[in-house]
């Protein structure tokens, strides 16, 4: 098992085929089992000696896991995972990358969500790197590394919390990673590493074992290398096998421009530009005015957030005690958290979530909501260092979108799908949610988004 380690330089990571990626594991991951596994982790080793995205590496573990997965049948038999350091892996210290979590012992179990999977045939190879403690967006850690996606001769973050799962995945190191997502932990770095993330409906997923961030929003979360994955692995974790019925038939929705008009220029013209490719594809949209996306925004906007209360009851008394421990940027965070709290409180959006939820539901029916994933575009790492100021102003943007369908409860998923032109952003993607409790319904749409656009491009080359 590697051990973990305190390194500033950034990964820096090119494109990859990650949908072939995750269909080669699908399709032979069974057949091969202990010497595909075997295959990840000397390619893990090497990783982890030039590398960023993991904390820890499990090659022992993974080798036991193969052999299980040998007597296993299934989509997940034998496909190595990754783990983000939030959740419990038998063996290892769960760090949640920070050094305020240096006393925490070895996990004696696993957590649930590590145990489902793994119990499917799943081959867990490591632990990867975040955000600290999960509190940012946009995956930067200068403490243990912040992986980084080079384009075009520039650096860009890969996004947070869960950077180093999202990193994994894009590299094809796995076709699948365990994440965590509060205010858009697995959306953010999915869409920025132009990969498949997945937020499923709160208690979906058993969250034992998990390093809370904020209780009242906090679920585990899935990136894929593709679509087909996440709907394999959310079958595991909410143990309700897929049916062989199920057909896409969702009607789609697009909010008002008034809900976007915080969105840079680029973000916007991509998502019309892609709204308009999905309308000439033959897919009926309807834009429409949604007043619970609007009521969620302006209490977070107003108001005390939750997750910056519950973050400061959490990890707040260790900021005179162990300050050093912590990073700045958290520092930072907790501290505004602390003046904040001395006059404001997250109780009134707590007390209104369940009727703007009921509303939402409402509102939205059975249909799916089209909107970008980040009002930003994805940034530098240059540019999130520029200062702190920048830093946290990219960051509360980053977040502003993802965290107000977290108040709503809204299961989403993120596809890396772009417009023909994909001309606009760096990583160009789009966001699917549905009201609370129609996971299912959201991934087959996904899907089918995902599947009809792939075949478009495929005919289009031809």
């Amino acid at each position: 098992m590697g051990a973990l380690r305190d390194r500033r330089r950034p990964v820096r990571l090119g494109p990859a085929p990650v949908e072939a990626h995750g269909q080669a594991h699908r399709a032979g991951g069974r057949r091969r089992g202990v010497r595909l596994v075997t295959g990840f982790v000397e390619a893990l080793e090497a990783a982890r000696a030039t590398r960023d995205t993991f904390l820890q590496l499990t090659p022992a573990r993974a080798e036991r896991d193969a052999e299980r997965a040998r007597t296993i049948r299934g989509p997940l038999a034998a496909i190595p995972f990754a783990v983000k350091d939030v959740f419990d892996v038998a063996g290892t210290r769960t760090s949640g990358a920070s050094r305020l979590l240096d006393y925490r012992s070895q996990a004696t179990a696993d957590a649930e969500a590590v145990r489902r999977i793994t119990a499917a045939g799943g081959v867990c190879v490591g632990k990867t790197t975040l955000s600290e403690l999960a509190y940012s967006g946009l995956g930067v850690n200068d403490r243990f590394g912040t992986p980084t996606i080079r384009r075009g001769g520039r650096e860009y973050v890969v996004g947070g919390s869960s950077s180093g799962a999202a990193a994994a995945v894009r590299a094809g190191i796995v076709s699948v990673a365990l994440a965590s997502d509060t205010s858009g932990s697995a959306r953010i770095p999915a869409a920025w590493a132009e990969v498949y993330g997945f937020r499923p409906s709160i208690g979906r997923y058993p969250g034992a074992g998990m390093l809370p961030l904020s209780p009242t929003l906090d679920t585990v979360g899935i990136i894929a290398a593709d679509a087909a994955t996440l709907i394999d692995v959310d079958a595991v974790l909410a143990r309700e096998p897929r049916r062989r019925e199920e057909r896409p038939s969702a009607k789609f929705a697009v909010p008002h421009d008034d809900y976007l008009d915080g969105c840079d220029p680029a973000v916007l013209a991509e998502f019309h530009a892609t709204i308009d490719d999905l309308r000439d594809r033959g897919i009926s949209l309807e834009q429409r005015r949604f007043s619970a996306l609007d009521i969620a925004r302006g209490l977070h906007a107003t108001g005390m957030p939750i997750v910056e209360e519950e973050a400061f009851a959490a990890y707040g008394p260790y900021l005179d005690r162990h300050p050093a421990r912590l990073t700045a940027a958290v520092r930072r965070r907790l501290e505004r958290a602390r003046l904040r709290g001395r006059e404001h409180s997250a109780t009134p959006l707590r007390n209104a979530m369940s009727a703007l939820r009921a509303r939402f539901a409402e509102e939205l029916r059975d249909d799916i909501l089209l909107s970008p994933t980040t009002e930003i575009d994805v940034p530098t790492l240059h540019d999130v260092r520029t200062s702190a100021e920048r830093e946290d102003e990219l960051n509360s943007r980053a977040l502003r979108l993802t965290m107000t369908l977290s108040y709503l409860d809204s299961p989403s998923v993120v596809l890396p799908l772009s417009s023909r032109a994909r001309s606009h952003t760096v990583a160009p993607n789009l966001q699917l949610s549905a009201r609370s409790g129609r996971d299912r319904r959201v991934l087959v749409e996904g899907a089918r988004l995902a599947t009809y656009d792939s075949r478009t491009r495929e005919e289009e080359s031809a």
